[in-house]
């Protein structure tokens, strides 16, 4: 009985991680394209790699409403069903942003698990700060928490009046759409 049970995990098991490998990331990505083109949001001269378990891309360009917004290194995005994961690394903002924010983030990290179903976890890591928020897809409300860094209190003080601070020190975003 115990044989027969390990047998059968053992095939579940095979089947998972079979379905996560083959599942066709890349037309996944491609339809994922399509659907930003809806918002004015083209991401164009990228790199595409299948690495069997991930994609990743590398050396995209971001354009918003046909204006080049951000140059980024690479981008990793992991579907695993359960639990998956979009890593971004090493971003360079457009200089017309430069009055806003500081232009370079090294990381940012977007989640969504099963285990969470109703809200995308957001994490970045940049010369503005560290971040970390979450978008609740039934209430379409984002929420983030903002630790800015000593550039972004000094030289950004306009975008910081968009925050509200708390009395640990850090800073809160809230937005319904």
């Amino acid at each position: 009985m115990v044989k027969k049970l390990a047998v059968f995990f053992g095939f579940v098991l095979f089947f998972l991680l079979s379905l996560m490998y083959f599942t066709p990331k890349e037309n996944i990505y491609f339809a994922l394209e399509n659907e930003l083109k809806k918002y004015d949001v083209i991401i164009s001269n990228e790199s595409v790699s299948d690495n069997g378990f991930t994609l990743s891309l590398s050396d995209a360009e971001l354009f918003f409403k046909s204006i080049k917004s951000a140059d980024i290194k690479e981008i990793d995005i992991k579907i695993f069903g359960l639990y998956n994961a979009v890593n971004i690394y090493d971003v360079k903002l457009s200089k017309s942003a430069s009055s806003f924010l500081p232009l370079n983030i090294q990381k940012v990290t977007i989640t969504h698990s099963i285990f969470n179903p109703l809200n995308v976890k957001i994490y970045e890591l940049g010369d503005d700060g560290e971040l970390e928020g979450s978008f609740n897809l039934l209430e379409m409300a984002l929420h983030i928490i903002f630790e800015p860094s000593e550039l972004m209190l000094e030289k950004y003080k306009n975008s910081m009046r968009e925050f509200k601070k708390s009395e640990d020190g850090s800073y809160s975003y809230d937005k319904t759409f």
